[in-house]
């Protein structure tokens, strides 16, 4: 005997009455999704599913403050399947009168009244009441919230238990899997900005967290406040606590493997890759070295096209101060370039706010060498500072934050080296979603300046801008935009003093760890310009997404062209 299924659909979903939530909106509560460009099939249509989907709307209003707002449904036949119909009566929406909470925190708080009643905004405001007191040292604090209704005039009132005030006694850390901790304990008590005596705070609690996690030593953190009693004399609060970090400790030793691939016109296959090998607990101190080799292969003729070298140590706690100091080392072996260098760099940075923000500066040394006749070696000796701001909430795939990176430097200064010049770059990269949607776009602009000072009245022709190519204008070939340096024998012909480029993507998840990419990327550099559009696809990961993108120039485009393709791992900015 063989049973055959035939499943009801739900062909389309009309909305009457309502003013507030467009029909679009409600549609997608219902469920309701039609076939894109043919693949998939309609949702399947539930009587049980629908009426659960109608009390649901009628939250949803609630919570805007349509306290009143009532939901029918009825649904019509088409054929074997349904249309369901949604009938809405939102009634008028009710506003807050008054928010009754300690008047201290009111005063923090600096809110407009009267306004729209909304279920998010009065929780928002229970949590930050929470958070307030939590960062005057009460973390066992319990907020009850009741509202009072007159006519459409509605009171919030929140009723704070607040518990004990907590001072922490001393600060422990323990091996979460029972192994011997191999950190020097005195390293991670510095990372921890809440301090005995102090007043439990939970925002610094929250950075504490943060700055154990950066060290990229731990691979799970969960704190504890343990043995609660009465206060001594010293210690904040009326009872002391020991806060108590359970931690489970990572393996110290480190290595990457990253690899790309994309195309040119002279070149249809250059495969790029890096190897790094990383201690992040050098003498169980925390200090940190990394030495990495990255090299670009022409696989068709099997020639290396760059080489480079770079050994990087790391000293947490420069001169015993919440500072890093960088000392670098890099090599390079250029062929487009016809060019080698050795270079050695010093770099000091303080970050701030959980280490979204940096400031640097420091010195280099470099020594470049011509390949074969290209011209005569030289020195540079600079000096560069640096500020670094990161707001974004996920570094590997963002859905809303921005970056910004401001970079000057300085070379020769007036006697140190062979050229005197100011080069100076700014980027800004803008992540954000689409209202109510799953759609994401990101946008970034980039402008650089180089001009020569005092001594010099030309520049080195290798620190001048080059535009074109992977992780600037896809689409084009590398250095293949600006205008031509008469004379030029050498692959890098185009280069410029003036620098602008803008991308601009249109992200988007389509199904599971899969996504797509639209994307538009323009390039200006001295005189030249070009511009360029494709198509991306990525497969997201927990390092990030592997990116595979076509892009195809828009500006003095060949009958020939088929466009580029590029291959890596993580988003190009």
């Amino acid at each position: 005997m063989i049973l055959l299924f035939a499943y009801t659909y739900l062909l389309d979903v009309k909305v009457i009455g309502a003013k507030f939530f467009k029909p679009s909106f409600i549609k997608k509560v219902f469920g309701y999704r039609r076939p894109f460009l043919g693949f998939g099939d309609y949702a399947r249509y539930s009587p049980g599913l629908i009426r659960h989907r109608a009390i649901r709307l009628e939250e949803i209003y609630r919570d805007s403050g349509f306290f009143d707002a009532k939901v029918r449904i009825r649904d019509s036949v088409a054929g074997k399947d349904r249309i369901v119909i949604v009938e809405v009566e939102e009634g008028p929406r009710y506003v807050i009168r008054r928010l009754i909470a300690p008047e201290g925190f009111l005063r923090s708080l600096k809110v407009n009244l009267p306004r729209p009643y909304s279920e998010s905004f009065v929780s928002s405001v229970e949590m930050a009441l929470i958070e307030w007191y939590q960062n005057r040292g009460f973390p066992f604090v319990e907020v009850q919230r009741d509202l009072y209704v007159e006519d459409t005039l509605v009171d919030v009132v929140y009723a704070v238990d607040s518990g004990p005030k907590i001072g922490i006694r001393d600060i422990v850390f323990k091996s979460a899997d029972s192994t011997r901790l191999t950190t020097r304990l005195r390293i991670l008590y510095r990372e921890v900005t809440l301090k005995k005596g102090e007043c439990f705070s939970v925002k610094k609690m929250q950075e504490s967290l943060s700055r154990l996690y950066r060290t990229l030593l731990f691979t799970s953190i969960r704190w504890k406040l343990e043995g609660i009693r009465p206060a001594s004399k010293g210690i904040c609060g009326d009872s002391s606590a020991v806060l108590v970090f359970y931690v489970r400790e990572g393996k110290p030793r480190v290595m990457d493997i990253t690899a790309g691939i994309q195309s040119e016109s002279e070149r249809p296959v250059l495969l790029s890759s890096e190897m790094s090998f990383q201690h992040l607990n050098l003498f169980n101190n925390l200090q940190r070295i990394q030495v990495s080799v990255s090299s670009l292969l022409d696989l068709m003729d099997q020639s290396m096209a760059r080489f480079s070298y770079n050994v990087l140590y790391q000293e947490p706690y420069f001169l015993d101060l919440y500072l890093r100091a960088n000392l670098r080392a890099r090599g390079e072996y250029d062929v487009d370039r016809r060019m080698k260098y050795i270079g050695v760099y010093g770099e000091i940075i303080k970050p701030y706010i959980l280490n979204r923000v940096e400031l640097s500066v420091g010195p280099s040394v470099e020594i470049r060498y011509p390949i074969g006749d290209a011209g005569e070696s030289y020195r540079l000796f600079k000096a560069f500072e640096r500020a670094y701001f990161d707001t974004r909430d996920n570094i590997f795939d963002p859905s809303w934050g921005s970056v910004i990176n401001l970079y000057v430097e300085e070379a020769g200064l007036g006697y140190l080296g062979d050229f005197d010049f100011l080069k100076g770059t700014a980027e800004i990269s803008v992540y954000q979603k689409f209202f109510l949607s799953e759609w994401k776009w990101a946008s970034r602009l980039k402008i650089g300046r180089i001009g020569a000072i005092l001594r010099s009245d030309t520049l080195p022709f290798y620190d001048l801008f080059t535009l074109g190519g992977e992780g600037q204008v896809r689409g084009y070939d590398r250095f293949s935009i600006g205008m031509e340096v008469e004379d030029c024998e050498g692959p890098i012909c185009r280069v410029g003093t003036s620098l602008v480029i803008f991308n601009y993507e249109i992200r988007r998840r389509i199904w599971k760890d899969i996504g797509g990419v639209l994307f538009f990327d323009f390039g200006y550099l001295s005189e030249d310009y070009g511009y360029s559009a494709g198509v991306g696809l990525r497969y997201f990961t927990p390092i990030g997404p592997i990116r595979l993108d076509w892009g195809i120039r828009l500006k003095d485009r060949s009958p020939t062209d088929r466009g580029r393709i590029y291959l890596g791992i993580g988003h190009m900015f």
